[in-house]
Parts: C-alpha cells; sequence; structure tokens
C-alpha cells in the first residue's frame, strides 16, 4: 500500500458517492441532486472514509467490498451535516452556501432524508450484515446525542464528563465505526479491530474537542465558520465548561440568550484564557490523542497503521 493507492482508492469512493446520490428520478430528484452535488464536491476533510480505507489495509484489503462501506459512512457522515444546518439555521458549508439556503429548508430535510436511503441502500446491498447493522446502531447513538443536546440548549454545567459524553456521541462513535467496519470487511484479527476501534473513538474526541476549541481561537476565514457559533446556540462545549468551573459567579450572568446576544461572548473568553481554561481543554485533547497513538502501537507495523498514526496525530494540531 502506498500514499497513491489510498488517494487513487479515495478518489473512488468518491466517485460512487456522487452516483448514488444523484441517481434518482424526476424533477425534484433533479434539484436535490444538484444542491447536494455541489456539496459532495466542495471537498471536506473526508476523514472518515480515510480512516475506513486504512482500517481495510490492516487485514486483507478488497476494494469492491470497503469503498461501498467507505461512500455509505460519509453519506450518512453528510447527511448529518444538511439536517444540523437546517437545524441551526448555518449559513454555509465548506466554503458554500448551506443547502437550506439554496432550496429551501424543506428540499434541504429531504435531501438529507435522500443521502441516509442512499447511505442504507449501499449498506444493505454491498456489505456485510454485521456493518449493516453497525451503521444503523450508529445513527441510533448520534441522533439520541443530537436529541440530547437540543434538550439542554442554554442549560451550561461545570462537567467535563457530561461534555465528554455527548462528544462521544456526536464526533467520536463515527469515527469509531469507521475503523470497526473497514477492518470487519477485510477480516482483521478480533484483536486489531479491538484496537482500531479504540482508537479511532479517542482520535474523534480529541477532534471534537479541538473543533470546540477553534470556535473561540479561529479565524473564519481559516475555519469557514463563525466564531463562537456554538455559544449563540446555547451549546456547553468544554471550553465553557471549564472556564465556568473555575469562575462560576462571573461566568453565570452571561450564559443567557439575551447576555449572549448582547457580545457577552468576548468576556466569556477573556475569562476562559485567564482561568486556563482553553489550556485545559487542549491537554484534554492531548491526552485522548496519546491514548489513541497508544491502542494503534497494538497492530504490527505497515503503512496503514503509520497513515492512521498521522491522521489521528493532526487532530490536534489543525487550525481549520
Amino acid at each position: 500500500m502506498s500514499p497513491d493507492f489510498l488517494e487513487n482508492e479515495l478518489s473512488a469512493v468518491r466517485a460512487l458517492m456522487r452516483e448514488t446520490a444523484g441517481s434518482g428520478r424526476g424533477a425534484g430528484h433533479e434539484r436535490i441532486a444538484a444542491a447536494l452535488a455541489d456539496l459532495l464536491g466542495a471537498g471536506g476533510k473526508f476523514l472518515r472514509p480515510r480512516i475506513l480505507l486504512l482500517a481495510g489495509m490492516t487485514g486483507s484489503y478488497a476494494p469492491e467490498r470497503v469503498r461501498p462501506l467507505a461512500a455509505a459512512v460519509e453519506l450518512l457522515h453528510t447527511a448529518t451535516l444538511v439536517h444540523d444546518d437546517v437545524i441551526d439555521d448555518s449559513p454555509s458549508r465548506r466554503g458554500l452556501p448551506a443547502v437550506h439556503e439554496r432550496t429551501g429548508r424543506k428540499d434541504a430535510v429531504l435531501a438529507g432524508d435522500w443521502l441516509f436511503s442512499r447511505c442504507f441502500l449501499l449498506a444493505a446491498e454491498r456489505t456485510s450484515p454485521e456493518n449493516a447493522r453497525h451503521l444503523a446502531r450508529a445513527i441510533d447513538v448520534i441522533v439520541s446525542a443530537e436529541l440530547d443536546q437540543d434538550a439542554c440548549r442554554w442549560s451550561f454545567s461545570p462537567s467535563v464528563r457530561s461534555c465528554l459524553r455527548k462528544i462521544g456521541g456526536k464526533t467520536a462513535t463515527l469515527f469509531a465505526l469507521a475503523a470497526r467496519a473497514g477492518a470487519v470487511e477485510c477480516r482483521a484479527s478480533p484483536r486489531h479491530v479491538s484496537a482500531l476501534t479504540r482508537a479511532a473513538w479517542s482520535a474523534g474526541v480529541a477532534f471534537q474537542i479541538q473543533d470546540d476549541l477553534l470556535d473561540w481561537t479561529g479565524s473564519e476565514a481559516r475555519t469557514g465558520k463563525p466564531v463562537r457559533r456554538d455559544l449563540g446556540e446555547g451549546l456547553c462545549t468544554l471550553p465553557v465548561a471549564l472556564a465556568l468551573r473555575a469562575e462560576p459567579k462571573r461566568m453565570e450572568g452571561l450564559l443567557t440568550p439575551e447576555a449572549v446576544r448582547k457580545g457577552s461572548g468576548e468576556e466569556i473568553e477573556r475569562i476562559a484564557r485567564a482561568s486556563g481554561a482553553f489550556e485545559l481543554a487542549s491537554a484534554q485533547a492531548l491526552r485522548y490523542r496519546d491514548r489513541s497513538l497508544a491502542d494503534l502501537g497494538r497492530l504490527p507495523a505497515s503503512y496503514a497503521r503509520d497513515e492512521l498514526a498521522r491522521v489521528f496525530g493532526s487532530f490536534v494540531e489543525r487550525d481549520r
């Protein structure tokens, strides 16, 4: 295996995604397919398919088995993004107007539903029953996490455990699914499947913590998203929880919808910096990164293992 081989495989997955998402007929399908074509062609990190293919390379790599599975996982991820943007009324995604901005909210919801259906079609027709079941379970976990998060909007808590539990459901679950599915589909040993799954889950936690930090410390030009977006939506992310734990009296009156609308985010950021909340969150991300790399170390040396280590290690170093 080599970098060129991996990139060729990823190109094949992208082509399969476009083919699958655009396979409907009729005027309604054409309108939705056009909006989705822009989104699917806009790049993105494509992390989950990359992880899935690399995990497959630790076993007896079978392109005809893992490509549809990688496409299904990324279609699932894209569907959740489309629906998230509708729920959060986000104006853009991957540097383009969000799907609901171009098609309206109703068509955007239908577009997300269409991607879910295409995801399951690929999984049902072209992957093992075991991986299809795990895909269904992942959707259950992700949707449950979204429901819990929505129920807790504007309810801020200093609990680190609560933040990590949300991250596990929202982000780490799909990373772990990708690694497990690729390894199982290519018949990696049970011991290696377990190590890959744990590594990807920990890496997913590190990835999301870094994402939550960039919501405060990043630049819109680099991330493609407005800063403090999570705060504006009433979401309690790890940096805010840590600042609240350090300075509960100063933070309490700043975390209401009215205060945030009036610009309390600047004061919250000052408190988070002064209290060391950002550094503590970053240290937490590094701990999960190190757990991930330790689990990868249980695999034999190979291009796939080393590339996964590079990818997982980069999660805490990125600025976008």
